[in-house]
């Protein structure tokens, strides 16, 4: 009777390039033993830009889960205290004393399409009374409607929560923008800086 073995599939060479950096090991040039050889040697001069809402920096930050109130609350917005509920939270507000952070973009966020017909949610937010992540304390990226400074005080627009540098409700205490940038373009908000 012949012995039947166990065989694996090769691998697929797509998957295996997926999977990066990978080490491939190679005979040692002295022969003592193996060493790995590194598959990927090359990486892009810089990064990809952020997103509006994602954190940049995971070093000293907080952030809460609070329940979006009412109506759909778009990814990087500030937040105020709901009146409604403890847990809760409303885009924009009309106190920034009552100020709880700003939403954090969240790509596992998934909106069924009959939400998006029937209750007018639209992509890129947390639906009503959904979980939201809310950064209380770190860096966050966003877009300024207007030209920054770098030191510029952070405000909201009341309604909308859309952050400003000037002309909205604020400023919030120990929160500021990074970048000296020009109107629309990618910055950085800094919250819980202190002073």
């Amino acid at each position: 009777m012949a012995e039947v073995q166990n065989q694996r599939p090769a691998p697929d060479a797509r998957v295996a390039d997926a999977k990066l950096p990978q080490t491939k090991a190679t005979a040692d040039p002295k022969g003592v033993g193996v060493a790995p050889r590194v598959v990927q040697s090359e990486f892009p001069e810089r990064m990809k830009p952020g997103l509006p809402g994602m954190v940049n920096r995971m070093v000293d930050y907080n952030a809460v889960t609070r329940s979006a109130e009412a109506s759909p609350i778009p990814f990087c917005r500030a937040v105020c205290q709901s009146t409604a509920s403890d847990i809760g939270a409303v885009a924009g507000g009309a106190l920034p004393a009552q100020f709880v952070g700003i939403t954090i973009l969240d790509p596992t966020v998934v909106i069924p399409v009959e939400a998006l017909v029937s209750l007018g949610v639209p992509e890129g937010t947390y639906p009503p009374y959904s979980n939201m992540g809310v950064l209380t304390k770190g860096e966050i990226f966003a877009v300024c409607t207007l030209a920054t400074l770098a030191g510029d005080p952070l405000f909201y627009e009341a309604v909308t929560g859309i952050l400003l540098n000037a002309g909205g409700l604020g400023p919030i205490p120990g929160a500021r923008w990074k970048y000296t940038r020009a109107a629309g373009e990618l910055n950085v908000v800094q919250l819980g800086i202190q002073t």
